[in-house]
Order: C-alpha cells, then structure tokens, then sequence
C-alpha cells in the first residue's frame, strides 16, 4: 500500500470518489465537507490536508494511476483528522503518512475497529497519549416511524428571524452535550463561536435549517445537502425548559421524511453514546445502527524533567 496527499479538495473528491461512494453512509461526514471546500463554500484558516490509501498498481492498473482506495483522510486546521478506513494495515500506513504531514493533528475521529489501529500508530511514532473523547454511533434511515403520539406544533423552514435563536441553541448544544455525557463543559473559544455562527449562517442561506414552532421556534435541526443519496441531521437541539413533550422526535421525524420525498435515499444521524436519551428517540422513528465511532484528542506526554 501507499499513501497519497493532496491540499485540494476537488482532486481528493475525484481520486477517492469509488471509494466514497461505495458507502456512502459512512463516508457522509467526509463527502459534504471535502465537497464544501471544494466548492469554495467552506473556507479553512490553514490548508487542509486530505490522504488516500491504495493498494499498490499492478501491471495492469499501473496506467490508470493506481491500485484500489482502501482508506482516506482529511484534516482541515483546527478540526482532527477524520479517518475511514476497511483494515487495520490501511489505517496504520494512514497513521504513518499523516504523523509527517500534520504532526500537530489535535486528534482523529473514525469507525471502528479500525480507528484503533490509526491511533496505536500513532502514539507509537509520537510523543503523544490519544484520549477518548466521545463515544457516538452513527445511525441510518430510508422509512420514517410516524411517532407514537400526536405531538402540538408544526414544521417549518427557519428563517433570518430565528438567526439569534439558533445561535444560542447551537452554542448551547455543544455544552449540553457534554454536560448529558459527564464530560468538563467549557465555555466556547473564538474560534468555536466563529464555526458555529458560520455553520448556522450557512444553513440559513441554503434552506437547510429547521425548527419545530409550537407558538414559536421549540426545537431546531440542521440538515447536510444530499451526497450519493445520502443526507445528514444534525445538530438537533431543543432548550431544557422544552424538553419531554416530543419535539424534537416530531422534528426529526418530519424532516427525515421531507429528505425522502424529496428524493434521499437515505437519512443518517450521529448519536452520543453516553446519552441514552437521544439514542431512544432516533430509535423510536426508525434509524438503525450503522457503525460506532469515537472521537480521540492527542495529548503530548511530558517527558523527564
């Protein structure tokens, strides 16, 4: 095997596209953000950089540039490497490719088992301890569960109206989460309020953001644009005076069923393991488990003094 790095999206889309969509559930979180980047949606404060894995050429490949894509990844500054892989050798032979091209990697998300085998590659070429951070399960879905109870309120598009609100909720979301999952909340850096009110601003613009209205805005989603026929949900946040009353079942299971008729193939979601609660209600409309993935930060290891 052998890896090959670029720092343009386009020609890691082109070259990886097979592989992609091969699977394109999985791949999704890759997809759409390459694909943004690509398209000059999605802008990075240093250059990314995006890794494929291929088997080595045989004779009779050697003319087409290559063998067969057996994992990629991309890091775009400051986010962490986020890998896919189909063995342990190719997330291995990724691990060594990446530790000489971004060193300074903050972490690595990636389906299991194969994640594993990146990350024990990696402490093993650097000064660095990987750390669980979050534990999720991605989930997909191609027929909605209407919900088992009729629940007050209605759909619809969010609008520059509901900007500040979403804000704040979308903020909100990333603390919460933590909270829910007993992990250290800390308050947003520049850097994280600046991704998230360009996500919310860029969801906004492009008709991709939603919100239940039960006498105004109650629970909100965002959704991805559709990829091999695949679209994500997410975020999915409702305040905690809002809570328990279905919103945000009623929420997902409506947009989910707008993506489908609207011609997706499929729905896909993320789910953090450490909240039982999410996982219920993602069940309840009809997603089914797809793969785990855990979400590792690099923490350098102090040597002797």
């Amino acid at each position: 095997m052998h890896g090959e790095l670029t720092d343009d999206p386009a020609a890691f889309l082109t070259s990886a596209a097979d592989y992609f969509a091969a699977d394109p559930v999985v791949n999704n979180v890759l997809v759409t953000n390459v694909t943004g980047r690509a398209t000059g949606v999605i802008t990075d404060p240093a250059p990314a950089t995006y890794l494929t894995v291929r088997t080595d050429a045989d004779a009779a490949d050697a003319g087409r540039g290559g063998g067969e894509v057996v994992a990629a990844a991309m890091r775009t500054p400051p986010q962490r490497v986020w890998l896919s892989a189909e063995s342990g050798p190719a997330a291995e032979l990724a691990a060594e490719v990446l530790v000489g091209a971004c060193p300074d990697a903050a972490g690595v998300v990636g389906t299991h088992p194969y994640v594993a085998a990146f990350v024990r590659t990696w402490e093993r070429l650097t000064a660095a301890k990987a750390v669980p951070e979050m534990a999720e399960r991605l989930h997909a879905l191609d027929a909605v569960t209407p919900p088992p109870m009729a629940v007050p309120g209605v759909l619809r598009p969010a609008t520059a109206a509901d900007r500040d609100t979403l804000l704040a909720w979308c903020l909100a979301f990333e603390a919460d989460a933590a909270e829910a999952a007993g992990r250290l909340v800390q308050a947003p850096t520049e850097v994280e309020r600046h991704r998230v009110t360009e996500a919310v601003d860029l969801r906004l613009a492009e008709g991709r953001s939603w919100v239940w209205d039960h006498d105004g805005p109650v629970s909100h989603l965002g959704v991805t644009t559709p990829v091999h026929g695949v679209v994500r949900i997410g975020p999915v946040y409702t305040p905690r005076e809002r809570r328990g009353r279905g919103y945000a079942s009623a929420l997902v299971a409506a947009v989910s069923r707008h993506a489908l008729e609207a011609g997706a193939k499929t729905c896909s979601l993320f789910t953090d393991l450490a909240n039982p609660t999410s996982n219920k209600i993602y069940a309840a409309v009809g997603y089914r488990p797809v793969r785990d993935v855990t979400a590792y930060r690099f923490e350098p290891v102090s040597g002797p003094e």
